[in-house]
């Protein structure tokens, strides 16, 4: 596979040298259409370059090592060409209204608008304002596959959207195989504000989807396996949603772990009693530290996080732990666990299988879940206290934490980086996931005023919140508020749908008292005993789909090794679709491939082409349905026999 990867590289960059040299040569000759085409070709090849991975199973052998040189040798005229492109780009241009006034300057325009890579049929193009119609249309008969008009009029290969909210759907349902660049062109006169607000909702949702797919890409595996190992705790345990209407009305207070929370932690203490304390793994230590035992203690992390609980006293508390969390925290001795579904496919596969709906729709970081658990029990208030969502001073943690020495430091380039991670941090990265990554640094709206530092990954969250929030509280703009969210952190960002106040003012409005343990009790006894038997009928139905889905994919493999590409192809794989339906969480482990495959299909190109994806996928699908049996095998032997008369697997 690496050569034939390397030898798909010296194809593309051959190609790229030569088109390099026909754009000089027109460029020379002032051929405007000649240039312009050429552009296009370029802009094709270079993205087809970007879509070859890296070589990772180079041997080192003769042909690997020619192929090697030859590419090596032939990136010297690609770097030439990409050279070239960025002078015809940089070149002075007449203004947009003389060149939208004949075909030529349409292109002429059409191909300012694109940079040097540029792939037709996965990135979007976005015009903004009516008017720029005719660059639409140039750009469609080029093969431009996506593309938004906002307040144009509709043209054939693209979206007319009449708002910014809308161009935000639009985009956002652009999958499997999501744009990785987006070029934005706006006509003469667009309120500038305007265009700038409209583009940086376009590129949070790009940011959302290359954040969703690489997460997908990251702890797929570890998803699937933890969720397989958690069902025997899932099995005997209540999810979220035993509780009911338990809560509707009481407060619940959300403590997270940002510096601020050393300002307002200590009165804390008073809350006992009269609200929910739901803390996070990583704010655990500081509320213990000021004498409070927190009622709920949210996980969502599927990395293994024991060393936020190290040296703990868990004997009165509830763990709410997502399904494919870390099969060790089911092990703390917690007084009683409740559990959730708040990753993927899986998590809400596992509580399919009892008939319960227990998700906590989040934005990438467990505060974020926090306040869907608040919102789904129907908590009012709802208050935060340390969510800063900045690293004020560069504490990136408050300092009782478990992490409290790490600091965020921010280099020439505006890019930032946590160093000072605990001993534990280290720990658990070394033994898998991803490693911390720099981001690039942004400023958030204050929450006293003024701007604090942030990050990218924080902005995120921000957004979320202010989205979450938007309609539903009267900070938000609710005219029909079905909740008060109070940011009492007294320090980090502003968060626009949340009331900012001190704690102290808040909590003198708590007079009702509550007892959370015993409310969680009641919860518990709700838990029929044919939980475990749904879950083991559950299991079994799947590992028979699992069977099925195999055997059809090895038999389509075996036709396209055998040249029988015809009808009997083609019904084999209408069975196999039928059979993975049901098993739509196999697909996270198969994601790169199903992606690649989308890719493929979408292109034009040649059938042999579209079979080896094809391959490929099947190659992938079987590969990954036999790491999933057994781990569901396992499942169902800690599970136990049923308890009442059954199939077994």
């Amino acid at each position: 596979m690496s050569l034939e990867l390397l030898v798909t590289w010296r194809t593309l960059l051959a190609e790229i040298g030569e088109l390099g040299g026909a754009l000089c040569k027109a460029i020379a000759a002032d051929d405007m259409l000649a240039a312009i085409a050429a552009m296009i070709q370029l802009r094709r090849t270079r993205a087809a370059v970007a879509r070859v991975e890296a070589p990772v199973r180079l041997r080192g052998d003769a042909a690997e090592l020619t192929a090697m040189a030859e590419v090596t040798s032939l990136t010297i005229g690609a770097r030439a060409a990409e050279a070239a492109m960025q002078r015809w780009l940089e070149r002075p241009l007449p203004g947009d209204e003389r060149l939208l006034a004949s075909p030529l300057g349409v292109a002429v325009l059409a191909d300012a608008l694109l940079p040097t890579v540029w792939d037709f049929e996965a990135d979007v193009v976005v015009l903004v304002g009516a008017g720029l119609e005719p660059v639409a249309e140039l750009l469609a008969a080029l093969g431009q596959r996506r593309m938004v008009i906002v307040g144009g009029e509709p043209r054939s290969g693209a979206v007319a959207v009449a708002s910014a909210d809308e161009a935000v759907v639009a985009v956002r349902m652009m999958v499997p195989v999501p744009p990785t660049r987006m070029a934005v062109r706006a006509v003469l006169g667009t309120d500038r504000g305007e265009l700038d607000a409209v583009v940086g909702r376009l590129r949070e949702v790009l940011a959302d989807l290359r954040i969703h797919r690489n997460t997908v890409r990251v702890f797929s595996r570890t998803w699937i396996e933890q969720g397989a190992a958690n069902l025997s705790a899932i099995a005997r345990w209540p999810s979220i949603a035993a509780v009911g209407d338990r809560f509707v009305g009481v407060p619940m207070i959300i403590v997270a772990p940002g510096p601020s929370l050393a300002r307002n932690v200590g009165q804390l203490a008073a809350a006992r009693g009269r609200a929910i304390i739901a803390a996070f793994s990583h704010s655990l230590r500081p509320v213990l530290a000021a004498g409070v035992t927190p009622d709920l203690v949210i996980t969502v992390d599927p990395q293994d996080v024991r060393y936020h609980f190290a040296g703990c006293d868990l004997s009165r508390t509830c763990l709410v732990n997502a399904a494919t969390v870390h099969p060790a925290l089911f092990d703390l001795p917690a007084q009683r666990f409740l559990t959730a579904s708040a990753n993927c496919a899986i998590d809400d596969w596992i509580f399919d299988g009892v008939g319960e709906t227990a998700v906590l729709p989040g934005g990438g970081s467990v505060a974020t879940s926090a306040l869907s658990l608040g919102l789904a029990w129907g908590c009012d208030p709802i208050v935060f206290l340390g969510l800063d969502l900045s690293f004020p001073g560069g504490a990136y943690y408050v300092s009782t934490s478990c992490d409290g020495a790490a600091r965020a430091e921010v280099d020439d380039r505006g890019v930032m980086q946590v160093a000072g991670w605990s001993d534990g941090f280290r720990a658990m990265k070394a033994a898998g996931g991803p490693g911390a990554v720099g981001e690039r640094t942004v400023e958030l709206p204050g929450w006293d005023g003024g701007v604090v530092p942030s990050s990218f990954m924080f902005s995120m969250f921000h957004r979320w919140f202010v989205d979450q929030l938007r309609g539903i509280t009267a900070a938000g703009g609710a005219a029909d508020p079905c909740v008060t969210v109070f940011n009492c952190t007294e320090g980090g960002a502003h968060i626009a749908g949340m009331e900012h106040r001190p704690f102290a003012e808040v909590l003198a409005q708590l007079d009702q008292p509550i007892d959370v343990a015993v409310e969680l009790d009641a919860a518990a006894m709700t838990v029929d005993g044919d939980r475990v038997d749904r879950i083991i009928d559950h299991v079994t139905g799947f590992l028979r789909g699992l069977r099925r889905s195999r055997r059809l994919a090895r038999v389509a493999r075996r036709l396209i090794e055998r040249g029988n590409t015809g009808p009997r192809l083609a019904a084999v794989e209408r069975g196999l679709a039928d059979a993975l339906a049901p098993l739509a969480f196999v697909s996270l482990l198969a994601q790169r491939e199903l992606d690649r495959a989308h890719d493929v299909a979408r292109r034009p190109g040649a059938e042999a082409d579209y079979l080896a994806a094809s391959a490929s996928l099947f190659d992938t699908l079987i590969g990954v349905l036999d790491q999933v049996e057994p781990a569901l095998r396992v499942a169902l032997l800690r599970l136990g026999p049923r308890r009442s008369h059954g199939r077994a697997a």
